[in-house]
Parts: C-alpha cells; sequence; structure tokens
C-alpha cells in the first residue's frame, strides 16, 4: 500500500515523467487555491471578490475596494505543500485594480523505481506559476479581467518552462453575479523531448447573495482533459459587531473517484479589522486529508464600490456670482423671473 500511495503521488506531483500520449503538465493547476474557495467546493468564478479570484477569475480583483495581500498555505498529501500568494491593488478614482499571484506544489523527498519497478533512490519536484494581470469595469455591471501568466517545473535535475494566460468576465446585477473564465491557455511545456500541453482550465458559475449575510454559488468546470464537473458552496457571515464577523462555509464537488472521497469540504473563517484567516477541511478518501490555512490582510484606502459612486456632484454658487440666462427667458414675466432668482440660491448639480 506504501508503495502504491508512492505511485500515486507521483502521477499527481510530476506528471510530464510520463510518457503517455495526451497527458497534461502542471497538473497541480486543477487544484483549489485558497481556504475560502476551497471550503465552498472551489464554486469561486462569480462569487470571488478578493485576492483569491487571481486564482479563478481574474475579473473579480475589480470588486476589491482596499489593498489586499493574502498568503496561503496547504498540507495536501502525503507530505506534498502548497503555497500560495497573492496581491490586489485597487487604483483610486477609477474602476481599475492590478494583481499579481504566485502558487507553488512542493513534494518533498519522494521514492524513485525504474522501469522495472526496483528502487532507485529518491527525487523531488516543484510546479510554479506567477501571473500579472489588471482588472476593470467595463460598465453596465460588467467586469473584465486580463493576466500574463509564466509556468515551470523541475524534478530529477531535469525543468521546463511554458508561457499562458488567464482571462475572465464577470456580471453582477443585484444580488446576483455570474462569472466566465479560461486559465492556463497558451503554450506546451516541452521536458526533454517530449511536449506537454497545459491544463487548459474554462469555468462558468453563478453566485447569489441571500438575506445580506449568506452567498450561494454554483459552478461548471472543465478541468484539462477530463469532462465537465459541478461545484457547489455557501458561505454564512455572522457579525458580532461592525468590525468583527465570523463565517461558515460549505461545498460540494462532482467527479471524485470512489477512493477519493465523497466530494465533500467545510471551513471556517474568522475577520476582525483589516485581518481575516480562513480554514478549510477536505477529505479525500484513501489517500488522506488536506488542510488549508489562508490569511489576508487589506490596508490603505477605501475605493467605493460601483453602486456607491454618485452620478452627480452637489455645488453650491458663490454669492453674488453673475448667473446669465438666454435672451427670452430676460422677457418673460416678473414673476417668472423672482422664481429663477430664488431658485439661484439652491445647490446646483453637474455630472462627474
Amino acid at each position: 500500500m506504501k508503495r502504491l500511495t508512492a505511485l500515486l503521488l507521483l502521477l499527481i506531483a510530476a506528471p510530464p515523467l510520463r510518457a503517455e500520449t495526451g497527458t497534461t503538465a502542471l497538473s497541480f493547476l486543477k487544484m483549489d487555491f485558497g481556504a475560502r474557495s476551497a471550503a465552498m467546493g472551489g464554486a469561486y468564478c462569480a462569487s470571488g471578490d478578493d485576492a483569491l479570484a487571481v486564482f479563478y477569475n481574474p475579473a473579480g480583483t475589480a470588486l476589491v475596494s482596499r489593498k489586499e495581500i493574502l498568503l496561503g498555505h496547504n498540507e495536501w498529501l502525503e507530505g506534498i505543500r502548497n503555497e500560495s500568494v497573492a496581491y490586489v491593488q485597487p487604483l483610486e478614482d477609477s474602476s481599475i485594480s492590478i494583481f499579481g499571484g504566485v502558487n507553488a506544489l512542493l513534494s518533498g523527498s519522494m521514492d524513485k523505481y525504474d522501469t522495472t519497478g526496483k528502487a532507485d533512490g529518491s527525487f523531488s519536484s516543484m510546479e510554479g506559476a506567477g501571473s500579472l494581470g489588471l482588472a476593470a469595469g467595463l460598465g453596465n455591471g460588467y467586469y473584465g479581467g486580463i493576466a500574463a501568466k509564466a509556468l515551470s517545473q523541475s524534478a530529477d535535475g531535469a525543468s521546463a518552462m511554458a508561457w499562458a494566460g488567464d482571462a475572465g468576465l464577470l456580471k453582477v446585477s443585484g444580488r446576483l453575479r455570474f462569472g466566465l473564465s479560461a486559465s492556463n491557455f497558451g503554450s506546451s511545456m516541452k521536458l526533454g523531448t517530449t511536449a506537454f500541453s497545459l491544463p487548459l482550465m474554462l469555468r462558468g458559475g453563478v453566485s447569489a447573495a441571500i438575506a445580506n449575510r449568506i452567498r450561494v454559488s454554483a459552478d461548471a468546470v472543465k478541468a484539462g482533459e477530463t469532462g465537465v464537473i459541478g461545484a457547489f458552496g455557501a458561505e454564512a457571515e455572522l457579525p458580532s459587531n461592525p468590525h468583527e464577523a465570523f463565517y461558515l462555509r460549505g461545498g460540494y464537488r462532482t467527479g471524485r473517484s470512489a477512493n477519493a472521497g465523497p466530494g465533500f469540504s467545510a471551513g471556517l473563517g474568522l475577520r476582525s479589522g483589516d485581518l481575516r484567516v480562513d480554514y478549510a477541511f477536505v477529505p479525500y478518501g484513501d489517500l488522506g486529508n488536506a488542510h488549508r490555512l489562508t490569511i489576508a490582510f487589506s490596508f490603505g484606502g477605501r475605493r467605493p464600490a460601483p453602486e456607491e459612486k454618485l452620478p452627480y456632484k452637489m455645488v453650491q454658487h458663490r454669492p453674488g456670482a453673475a448667473q446669465t440666462a438666454p435672451a427670452a427667458q430676460q422677457k418673460k414675466k416678473k414673476k417668472q423671473a423672482e422664481k429663477k432668482d430664488e431658485k439661484a440660491s439652491r445647490p446646483a448639480y453637474f455630472t462627474w
């Protein structure tokens, strides 16, 4: 059983080492990143409105109102670790956000076997991805985001690199959000003499806010060569005061194999001032359990949400300022002129 587990981990952590036709590189890009999204079953294409949106739908970063940095740690299976960092900076007086993200999968030491199945020492592997992009409001509740991405992999002394891109679209309509995103479209990754395609991730989702404190989400996800699976999640916010809140999350994901767990996930979160800490528990059946921890910190001034920006700005006329009127109005009756003088003392409005 121990040997079987090691072989399974080898397939998960270092797919380019397999010389099979049609396999994709960097399978870790199919994983969920961050505790909040993982606890919700990965249903984050439409609901993501924090720095985690970098990894799911870059358009969601346009909803971030303050600068935010996020650090994520994932104790995955059999000592394999996943580390992630994301940062979003909203630009003041605009709907534009710039962002970046880095995530890496570290295998640690693993046993190596030759073609006959005989033990042949040990090796380690590392897979990584770094992205940089921007998102902006497109008008009428639409938001778009794009990112350029550099990908790398090293295993047992061999290494490879590739380039890719991410793109996403988000529509906000009252309590509803609709999202579409495509990740990892780009060049193939060549290791030795063999080229492997990247795992193209296609997501489409919808999210709804219920009673201001509960959000439910559903995504359809196609990860690489696999079929379409469903991801479903919910989050409940339980505020104790305006600066502190407790979160309960749950999710379900279809498409799991018989020995990889039922697909359920759960998590908790705590927000205190500018700091948010999230935890997620995801069981993988015979392979073990994964524990994710994410810390997010917001800082800087707050950019008003689109619905909070007023279309008009009020100004007061200076006393004695000259008031002009068309010649036709000056010929009107004295009563109308008096009404006009009365209105001149009131605030005027102009579009900004």
